[in-house]
């Protein structure tokens, strides 16, 4: 009893288990950019090396064997942990409360196996369907770790970039022969839009996308067998002795049939995974009058043959901000390339709010307008202002709801008066693998007169009682914080509504993921407790683009920090923050 006591004090949790039919291994890459074949200029202040996490379903350790943890803090984890308080303005007062986390941190450790075997694929084609992910400010790959392991462990490999645009609290890049070790600490830009502003964003989407372009021209090179040094000290039980891994991927990545990848992202990475497939689906069309591109791929470029109509796209909780950069308006006119003629016409597109970004219903308002199908609404105009006047605090529909015992929200809580209904999961049958094909059968929720109405695309929901931070490893690390400041529950429960969601849209795109055919979490009616469907449509989808449609928000993304302790002006990270006895955003 002592123990669950201080168990239920700590403020940090542990991760739970995956939800997919797979385990999970891991390993870690750092490739040097004079390995790889470039795919266009290399923008302004771009690092000489790429890295990445591979997540990725595996053969599971025997019990016997010994299994080095995947530490959630990378090394050199003092460093790492400072920095990280630093970018969220933890300031000295606080510095007592928060002097034992660093040896709390060390011991969370991710549900993956360090360089563990790779499971041989049971696909139609002998290969893992791939999905890139990207990471939204003061992220990295370890901060949705989570997200990224489940996705694994429902049948696919999923590359975590490291970006070093100056988005991270700190990233850490490796010596290569001709260049020495270094950090790239965060970049501080405000949110209030000016020229300053986009031009800053801009800078940092041109490093993300060249170094998206990049890490696919390694996972190219690694699929067909083709050398690569890493950089990565690569160790598992005894960190002395390397283990090369890289090997075991030769042709096991469904990368070489066009379309195929997924790229997704959460925040500014749903900006930077939007800007990417628009960027390069319509190269050939831009101009120089058309101002200055974010990347300008080469013809030969291994991506340029990816990016297809069939591409699906994972929008995770974007803000819309950096979209609307004076010099893209040429990729703000245009739809995704689902939407080209004879593509899928937005079935492969998913967007997934929390409930605080919902309510923000100027950003909304953009998350529909860059899913939406092309109207002819869609025109150039002034950029919408995401942000709010100096000083003024958040105003209401940033909070999120009190659970009202009298009306059935779909909330479970301890005060609910209607018995919550368990989240269903149906797992995969006898070959581990469901398509678009594989399976008609209603769910078990479903009375069998009665389908549920599934929403062809594009797809958008959100999930009640989340913020921002809950997409990413934080909700589930710091429940107890999350609930005392943004009152946001069930972290692990969102998460899995979040993968749920991803998979099946995937399965409707065509590619063989694990489980069985889940059509009610895609149902634009209410059937799964919590999640609500977001109707997408011209006439919302166009008010974003109408000068003087959108009002003075202002959007601080702060991780939950100690009152009167304000975030970094400049900072936009994963949560919220309190002052007083009001919400800062």
């Amino acid at each position: 009893m002592a123990s669950a006591l201080l168990s239920s004090l700590n403020p940090v949790n542990a991760f739970p288990k995956y939800h997919g039919s797979y385990s999970v291994g891991t390993v870690d890459v750092e490739v040097p950019i004079s390995d790889l074949p470039s795919p266009s200029e290399v923008p302004e202040d771009a690092q000489p090396t790429i890295a990445f996490r591979i997540f990725y379903p595996c053969v599971k350790p025997a019990s016997s064997d010994q299994d080095r943890p995947v530490r959630w803090v990378p090394q050199p984890q003092r460093l790492t942990i400072a920095a990280l308080m630093k970018f969220l303005g933890i300031k000295e007062r606080t510095a007592g409360l928060m002097s034992y986390l660093p040896q709390q941190f060390y011991y969370i450790k991710l549900r993956a196996h360090r360089n563990a075997k790779l499971l041989d694929p049971p696909t139609s084609n002998g290969r893992w369907p791939v999905t890139v992910f990207s990471h939204g400010l003061a992220g990295s790959r370890n901060a949705y770790s989570y997200v990224c392991g489940d996705m694994a462990s429902n049948g696919m490999i999923v590359i975590a970039l490291d970006h070093r645009d100056g988005s991270s609290p700190i990233q850490y890049v490796r010596g290569t022969a001709g260049t020495e070790a270094k950090c790239v600490y965060p970049v501080k830009i405000s949110h209030e839009p000016c020229a300053e502003v986009y031009e800053a964003r801009d800078k940092q989407l041109r490093i993300r996308l060249w170094e998206i372009s990049m890490a696919y021209e390694a996972l190219m090179k690694i699929d067909k067998g083709q050398e690569l040094e890493n950089l990565d000290s690569n160790t598992s039980l005894n960190p002395k002795e390397r283990v090369e891994m890289l090997w075991q991927f030769d042709g096991k990545m469904d990368i070489q049939r066009a379309g195929k990848v997924t790229w997704c992202g959460h925040s500014f990475g749903a900006v930077t995974m939007t800007q990417l497939v628009k960027t390069i689906y319509y190269a050939s069309e831009r101009t120089a009058d058309d101002g200055k591109p974010l990347l300008t791929p080469n013809a030969d470029a291994a991506i340029v043959h990816q990016i297809l109509p069939e591409s699906p796209t994972l929008l995770l909780d974007m803000w819309g901000l950096p979209l609307q950069s004076p010099d893209q308006a040429f990729l703000w006119n245009r739809p995704l390339p689902s939407y080209a003629v004879g593509g899928p016409q937005g079935a492969n597109i998913l967007s997934i709010l929390s409930e605080g970004f919902y309510n923000w219903k100027d950003n909304l308002n953009v998350n529909k307008h860059t899913i939406a199908a092309p109207s002819r609404s869609r025109r150039p105009s002034a950029a919408p202002r995401l942000t709010r006047e100096k000083g003024k605090l958040l105003p209401a529909w940033a909070r999120l709801r009190d659970h009202s015992p009298g009306h059935d929200s779909g909330y479970a809580s301890h005060d609910s008066r209607s018995p919550a209904r368990s989240l269903h999961r149906q797992r995969s049958r006898a070959s581990g693998l469901s398509s678009a094909l594989s399976s008609a059968t209603p769910s078990p929720k479903t009375s069998p007169d009665r389908q549920p109405q599934k929403s062809e695309g594009p797809h958008m929901f959100y999930v009640e009682r989340s913020q921002h931070f809950n997409q990413s490893d934080f909700g589930i690390l710091f429940p107890w914080i999350a609930r005392r400041f943004t009152k946001a529950e069930e972290p692990e429960r969102i998460l899995e509504l979040n993968v749920r969601a991803m998979v099946q849209v995937l399965r409707g795109a065509g590619i063989e993921v694990a489980g069985a055919d889940d059509p009610e979490i895609l149902s634009t009616e209410k059937v799964v407790r919590s999640w609500m469907s977001v109707p997408v449509d011209d006439e919302n989808a166009a008010q974003a683009t109408e000068p003087g449609a959108l009002s003075a928000v202002n959007r601080k993304l702060s991780v939950p920090s100690i009152k009167g302790n304000a975030a970094p002006k400049d900072s936009m990270t994963m949560g919220q923050q309190k002052v007083g006895d009001e919400i800062e955003m």
